[in-house]
């Protein structure tokens, strides 16, 4: 069992998106997107990027004796999606809308994360084939207690036991991201309604990419 959780939002969201109740990964078409958009919101409040009238650019003094983002905290694992996130903005010939980013290869951002999990030991996938050549996997959660110990802190800051001025910007982040993302073991259709202000709040608190999953369905691609 784990001592600590991931340290990355991206890895957060994909562990708060397993069911906990059925055991298993629920369908969700738009988990690639809030993967995406919660890398950018990671490397936005880490000092990496910042807003440019709406459009994600690269700091021009990023935190101090790093070339690229490493661990948060200098503890834990890189994440290989807010690495590849960051490299592909740097590289980018000219600044983009943060909902630009969110879309941009969303699908691979789904396997990308569950095989890093999967490489630390949070997750364990389960591939083959079935009668139809197609290939499949499910995917099993490894550490669940501390999964759901994230879920219950996360329900306090949806719910206002934690004012969101004074939650932790992580888990004010992964509350946004799993709203407008459709993680509905965090936020589900029913609490959506019922707390949609606070929502708006936590969404206004995690910066620009959260507000841009929030406020953009592209149709798919």
């Amino acid at each position: 069992m784990h001592s600590d959780l991931p340290t990355s939002l991206p890895a957060k969201l994909y562990l708060l998106a397993y069911n906990l109740e059925k055991d298993q990964m629920y369908a969700n078409r738009r988990l690639g997107r809030a993967l995406r958009a919660a890398a950018l919101v990671e490397l936005e409040i880490d000092g990496w990027l910042i807003d440019d009238d709406g459009l994600a650019r690269v700091a021009a003094d990023p935190p101090p004796g790093r070339q690229e983002p490493t661990p948060r905290g200098g503890v834990g694992r890189p994440d290989p999606l807010v690495a590849a996130v960051y490299r592909q903005i740097s590289a980018a010939p000219a600044p983009r809308a943060w909902a630009d980013w969110i879309v941009h290869e969303h699908r691979s951002a789904v396997v990308e994360t569950r095989d890093d999990l999967e490489s630390a030991g949070w997750l364990r996938v389960a591939r083959g084939r079935p009668l139809s050549l197609i290939p499949t996997s499910a995917v099993v959660l490894v550490d669940r207690p501390r999964v759901r110990e994230l879920n219950r802190a996360a329900g306090q800051v949806l719910r206002g036991e934690v004012a969101p001025a004074v939650a932790p910007a992580d888990l004010v982040a992964l509350v946004a991201l799993a709203a407008a993302g459709d993680v509905i073991t965090v936020v589900n259709v029913s609490q959506r309604r019922a707390f949609a202000d606070r929502i708006d709040t936590l969404t206004a608190l995690a910066g620009p990419a959260a507000a841009a999953l929030a406020g953009r369905r592209p149709v798919e691609e």
